[in-house]
């Protein structure tokens, strides 16, 4: 039987780690089994979870009835995958071994410590990746060549205005029409012959994929109001990307035939 100070320490690594997790991409289905398990596994009874993209709250009593509670707010996810492979792995290492509850924090630090690829690294993947779709667009080589500049050049739009906090449906409208714009006037030079594969073959870049997946898992996974909102928010962010398209084919769609 754990003392309450141990139970404190559990309770402060479970609600951390969902944290983390959340943060780095998790939907909230897997976030609530690792709780549920962790919880299980050292022990506590009448395990309550409160769970929201954005607030987490956590109750548990242990054997000798004592009850204690954690919660904490999430900010804004950014999908890091490599680091939520780590955060998974170490939630079944937990479930099987049961560390002690002061080693726990030292472990979610070491879990959270991973390979992260320098800038020019992850731009090369979007660029090879973007050529790649693309062709499947039926792009031309020329178009290709519109979209790798397009890419690089929006790549560090978007870091850009990831620094300020701004909201990603004024980020996603702001990347988009520079995007088009750019593709219009690849087109008006004489350059690229496909304005519509460029435009395509960008929007892929920006499209929120993982948060829709996310979103329907939410919906039909027992969290019908997480998915609802987030499958609203991914469709706000959607449109903006569509609004981004019109508002710069209204403003330069003239200069080309399209």
């Amino acid at each position: 039987m754990y003392t309450p100070s141990q139970m404190e320490l559990v309770l402060d690594f479970v609600i951390a780690l969902a944290r983390q997790m959340i943060l780095a991409g998790a939907n909230l289905e897997r976030v609530e089994l690792a709780v549920e398990k962790i919880c299980s596994s050292y022990g506590f009874y009448d395990v309550s979870i409160f769970l929201l993209s954005t607030h987490m709250s956590i109750s548990a009593r242990d054997e000798a009835g004592a009850y204690a509670s954690r919660q904490v707010n999430i900010p804004p996810a950014s999908i890091h995958l490599a680091r939520l492979r780590s955060l998974n792995r170490l939630s079944y290492r937990v479930c099987q071994e049961k560390p002690e509850p002061a080693s726990l924090n030292g472990l979610l630090m070491q879990a959270m410590v991973v390979k992260e690829y320098p800038d020019p690294v992850i731009l090369l993947g979007q660029v090879i990746g973007m050529l790649c779709l693309c062709f499947l667009f039926n792009g031309a080589w020329q178009d290709a060549v519109s979209v790798a500049i397009i890419t690089v050049l929006i790549h560090y739009l978007m870091m850009l205005l990831s620094h300020p906090g701004i909201n990603r449906i004024i980020t996603n409208f702001l990347g988009m029409f520079a995007a088009t714009s750019m593709a219009i006037f690849s087109v008006y030079i004489g350059f690229a012959p496909h304005f519509s594969s460029i435009v395509i073959t960008i929007t892929m870049l920006i499209l929120p994929g993982i948060p829709l997946v996310n979103a329907v898992r939410n919906l039909i996974c027992d969290h019908e109001i997480n998915g609802l909102l987030q499958i609203l928010k991914v469709a706000f962010e959607t449109l903006s990307l569509a609004f981004g398209t019109v508002v710069a084919l209204n403003l330069f769609g003239g200069w080309i035939a399209w």
